[in-house]
């Protein structure tokens, strides 16, 4: 099925093969700057010249979630304008009222939040013609004129600007081109110098024939080892802010699919009825589903009567007969409810799922990998970094050497085996998006990354055939909500469920299994049930249970929570059962690696201990009624949340959870003061619900910190002085115990109180 590769890459056969120049050098100086501009500006005028007629561009998506199509064609060039002004390279708008409407676009919070009332506010074709034309020469003259386009361009200075407006009109070339697909095959056509398929289009039968009309695929083994991720700084081409930081991650092995996911193997799941049965749906993803009444990929086109399972493919320009061995193209939801779908087909003890971040590194050939990358660039140092990427992209459905997918086994493989591990399409993975340690804002663009470290936007990694420049490198770390399409499959992962690994001792101190003893043991498991047929244990209450109560209680909204002190995450779980979206964080790394081990496998063994040398092992298990995927955990400091501003300040929280935490805490006015002085983390309305022992110990926090009272109305009153804001709405004193062993318990009275922001 695949052509020899030494005539699909010959050059001299290839027609329109550059169309889109490789990422700009920023060390080449002016003229390199001015092509990568004009061809950048190129690539919009030859997408949006696929629009037969005006209606096009103001014909509203299906799914009314996204602007009409002359938004996306003023926007990129608004986007000029507003960042040089940003930057001080220009100091006048050109059209203020134009760079005010098409400023900011849509980034919708569920697929049901439609934007039906927008007025006809769009002006006049002829008028955005006009304007873009008066913003080409503004940025030609720029570049030709300013000193600064003399001499390279890095992070600090104010030519950085343009070419962030660069990368930011290449971004929207690809979303675009998605709004292009989207709408009816009659208002489009294929431009003129749009580059070819990798292979001719083929009349592929009506059915999907494994070995026949799409390939049989096969699992490759990956060994554990660790990978590196983070751009370097003065690397000399533009990176996004989340790109940069540093980061090393340890992968256990595992084995991933060697193509990505084709249409023959996803029409498996549609013909079974995985469309139509919710258990293999996540809950927000079967909300998803039936709201849009969908029964199979969005871009597959009915081709006869219902229930014929017969199909075309709809590509950017056209309805083509169905191309059975090209990648699927689904949302998140769908690829994850495939890999339910499938597990569920195997009768071994086997678990699939999408890949995650540092697994799609894993599976990268040497010259994709950062790690290899950073130890050879002595070999082709920061000024031949341009020379590097475009050498490796001749043998990638990349940076728009052909105009669509391709077949997944089209490309040659990786030298682990391994086919499109770059370009062909984007692949979902399990990671929400999240940011590298060590990120930074850059004041250019400060919310281009941070609004979407909310754990509600799912990483794409590896590009797709349209992804041009930085879209198109090795660090390229994107994002999107789980609902949306962008020209993204999967490749699906392949791990056994076998209890006796998922049971293995979990390697920790005795204090991390004391705390998943305390987050999830049950009664039964907390007393020792010899030693209770002859004594009467206190009565206590569960804590953890306790706080969520009051959580969901007194919390007018059930959006997003945030589980400050987390733990093991315990209290986090509970709330996922209720609110959307629940952040925890917990200063413990070990804590964090609990928690996460518990959100990837749904349980984890740990060791109770009994007395001495002797324990028990038992097993800390999540219900399976929640959805694990709704809780994202991190490390981080409670008393200075701005330092996690990338993770959590995207929207005020509806309540947040300090359980057992403000007197272990060396600034603990500092943590409070936070949710008070500003309003980031709760607005009015929001709930904190606070419950501590308060065990002041000069261990944790200098005296003079201590937020202690003779009494309780004393405490009280210290926590309202620091809360001038909030208003007490009720309060309790709850006893609980913690197990050390059989014989022993720690039996503490916590003081709960919840306070509710005004």
């Amino acid at each position: 099925m695949t052509e020899n590769s030494s005539n699909l890459f010959d050059s001299e056969s290839r027609k329109n093969s550059h169309l889109s120049l490789p990422v700009l050098d920023l060390g080449e100086g002016r003229a390199a700057v001015l092509n990568y501009f004009r061809n950048t500006w190129q690539l919009t005028e030859e997408l949006f010249s696929s629009l037969v007629s005006e209606e096009a561009y103001y014909r509203r998506p299906y799914h009314k979630t996204r602007h009409p199509l002359i938004f996306y064609y003023a926007h990129p060039v608004c986007f000029y304008v507003n960042k040089l002004l940003v930057s001080g390279l220009i100091e006048e708008p050109i059209n203020q009222d134009f760079e005010l409407l098409f400023e900011t676009g849509v980034d919708e919070m569920t697929w049901d939040d439609l934007h039906e009332n927008d007025k006809e506010i769009w002006p006049p074709l002829r008028n955005v013609r006009a304007y873009r034309d008066q913003v080409y020469d503004l940025v030609v003259n720029l570049i030709e004129s300013h000193p600064g386009f003399g001499e390279p361009i890095s992070q600090d200075k104010p030519t950085w600007a343009l070419v962030m407006a660069f990368e930011h009109e290449r971004i929207h070339l690809e979303t675009s081109s998605v709004l292009i697909r989207e709408l009816p095959s009659e208002l489009v056509a294929q431009p003129r110098n749009w580059p070819d398929h990798v292979k001719a289009i083929s009349n592929s039968q009506d059915e999907s024939l494994l070995g026949s009309n799409f390939p049989k695929n096969q699992y490759i083994e990956v060994g554990p080892c660790s990978v590196a991720l983070g751009k370097p700084e003065k690397w000399p081409t533009f990176g996004w802010d989340n790109e940069y930081g540093t980061d090393e991650r340890k992968v256990e092995s595992f084995a991933a699919s060697k193509f990505l996911i084709s249409n023959g193997e996803f029409f498996q799941f549609v013909k079974s009825g995985g469309y139509e049965d919710s258990k293999y749906w996540s809950e927000p993803g079967w909300g998803w589903r039936t709201f849009r009444n969908i029964k199979w990929p969005t871009f597959w086109k009915q081709d006869g009567p219902s229930g014929s399972n017969r199909f075309r493919l709809r590509t950017i320009f056209a309805e083509v007969p169905m191309q059975w061995d090209w990648p699927v193209i689904v949302n998140y939801y769908e690829a994850k409810a495939y890999c339910s779908w499938l597990s569920q087909q195997e009768k071994s003890k086997l678990n699939f799922r999408l890949l995650r971040e540092s697994e799609h590194l894993a599976i990268r050939d040497r010259n994709f990998n950062h790690e290899e990358v950073l130890a050879r660039k002595g070999d082709f140092c920061l000024s031949s970094a341009q020379t590097f990427i475009s050498s490796n992209q001749q043998t990638l459905n990349h940076n728009l050497r052909f105009g669509s997918e391709s077949p997944v086994d089209a490309i040659p493989a990786n030298d682990k085996g391994f086919h499109d591990t770059f370009g062909n399409v984007w692949q979902w993975c399990e990671d929400s998006f999240h940011p590298l340690r060590n990120f930074k804002i850059h004041p250019y663009y400060t919310d281009f990354s941070t609004p979407c470290f909310d754990g509600e936007h799912q990483m794409i990694l590896g590009g797709s055939f349209i992804s041009t420049g930085d879209e198109a490198s090795i660090w390229a770390r994107f994002h999107f909500r789980p609902h949306f399409f962008q020209h993204a499959g999967f490749r699906v992962v392949k791990e056994s469920i076998n209890p006796k690994i998922q049971k293995d001792k979990y390697d920790r101190d005795d204090t991390v299994d004391q705390y998943l003893l305390f987050h999830y043991g049950g009664e039964n498991d907390q007393k020792d049930s010899e030693i209770r047929t002859s004594i009467t244990f206190p009565s206590t209450s569960n804590l953890i249970d306790r706080t969520v109560e009051l959580m969901n209680k007194f919390s007018n909204r059930k959006d997003r929570a945030l589980d400050l002190g987390c733990a093991v995450g315990g209290a986090s779980f509970r709330l996922a059962s209720t609110f959307k979206s629940v952040t925890a964080i917990d200063f413990s790394n070990v804590f964090i690696e609990a928690a996460l081990d518990l959100r990837k496998n749904g349980e984890i063994g740990y060791r109770r201990k009994e007395t001495g040398r002797i324990s028990t092992e038992l097993t800390a298990k999540i219900d399976k009624k929640i959805d694990r995927e709704r809780v994202q955990f991190y490390q981080g400091d409670a008393s200075s949340l701005s330092d996690t501003s990338a993770i959590i300040k995207k929207r005020p929280f509806n309540a947040i959870l300090l359980s057992n935490l403000i007197c272990r805490l060396s600034q603990p006015k500092t943590c409070l003061q936070q949710f008070s002085e500003s309003d980031d983390y709760l607005k009015s309305g929001g709930i904190l619900v606070i419950a501590s022992p308060n065990t002041w110990l000069e261990q944790f926090t200098p005296e003079p910190n201590f937020l202690d009272g003779r009494s309780n109305s004393d405490t009280l009153s210290g926590l309202a002085d620091l809360l001038p804001n909030f208003k007490l709405i009720f309060h309790e004193d709850l006893p609980f115990t913690i197990r050390e062993h059989r014989r022993k318990y720690e039996f503490i009275i916590s003081q709960i109180s919840v306070w509710c922001k005004k």
